[in-house]
């Protein structure tokens, strides 16, 4: 007899799969050839044209700097703002709220506000008629890669921001309260307790392959960037592996299959997966390294 516990979670279980694990497989058995025989047999040939493609390396590269970029940018954010707003009494809802707002902002128009002719357009008039230096040229990789990453996490640091300042406030005081006595100063308790403890919560843990698996399959923030730095072509140092599958997959001088944009859309999920379980330990460990110093 079935359990009713199994009963009431049967429905969400069902709805999983039909939405993750069917279109999953579905793209391993297409990447294979097994469901377009018209095609070729079913061979792993598709996985051998990866050693072929100079500019997979390049996607690659880009989304592992993007979403680590962004995720620690964000978790730095965050805990800042978090540890801030444990200080303030009245204004508190009030900061919150406020914070918020980029949330509310899509992803495209945040890519569009961060571009040359949004924010930095003001910067850079800012820096070079009243400061006196030159110019950024945000078509250098160096410079707007980096402000692209920092662009995701100008948006999702508010959502981090809340998750951590529970996590901030469920520290005992007396802890806080004892290293006061015995004369810490406010960083060391940031450094030698707040940190810690943050990195060492599960929440925190669970957040941050979240944001991290969010951040490895941004497109709208590259899609928008594409264009302004003159990328619109398949591998360019815009393109994240979504926005180079996209590209690959809509214009046709790019020559790609569908099965080959299904190996990539794989090996994404793969790299995905892998990344994340690396970035969880190194959370964990750095937890435990901040604990004992």
């Amino acid at each position: 007899m079935i359990r009713p516990g199994y009963l009431l979670v049967l429905p969400v279980v069902v709805l999983l799969v039909a939405i993750e694990i069917v279109p999953l497989g579905y793209s391993v058995l297409l990447s294979l050839g097994a469901v377009a025989p018209s095609q070729g047999s079913v061979t792993a040939a598709n996985y051998a044209q990866l050693l072929s493609d100079g500019t997979l390396l390049t996607s690659v590269l880009v989304s592992l700097f993007y979403g680590a970029g962004s995720t620690a940018l964000t978790f730095i954010l965050g805990i800042l703002f978090a540890t801030m707003l444990t200080q303030l009494k009245r204004t508190r809802s009030l900061v919150e709220s406020l914070m918020l707002l980029p949330v509310a902002v899509s992803p495209v128009v945040v890519g569009v506000v961060w571009s040359p002719s949004g924010v930095w357009d003001d910067v850079n008039t800012f820096i070079h008629f009243v400061l006196g230096v030159q110019y950024i040229d945000l078509t250098q990789a160096y410079v707007f890669l980096p402000v692209m990453a920092l662009s995701e996490a100008w948006e999702w640091t508010p959502v981090v921001m809340l998750v951590l300042l529970g996590v901030v406030t469920s520290i005992p005081r007396e802890s806080i309260e004892a290293a006061s006595v015995h004369g810490a100063s406010g960083f060391q308790i940031f450094r030698r307790i707040i940190i810690p403890s943050v990195l060492r919560s599960p929440v925190t843990q669970f957040v941050a392959a979240l944001r991290f698996i969010d951040a490895m399959r941004a497109f709208e923030i590259p899609f928008a960037w594409s264009a302004w730095v003159g990328s619109p072509t398949a591998g360019g140092l815009t393109d994240t592996l979504s926005l180079y599958l996209f590209k690959l997959l809509v214009f046709p001088a790019n020559g790609a299959s569908l099965q080959y944009v299904s190996v990539l859309a794989v090996i994404l999920c793969a790299i995905t997966v892998v990344s994340t379980i690396l970035l969880v330990r190194l959370l964990r460990g750095l937890g435990g390294v901040h604990g004992n110093a």
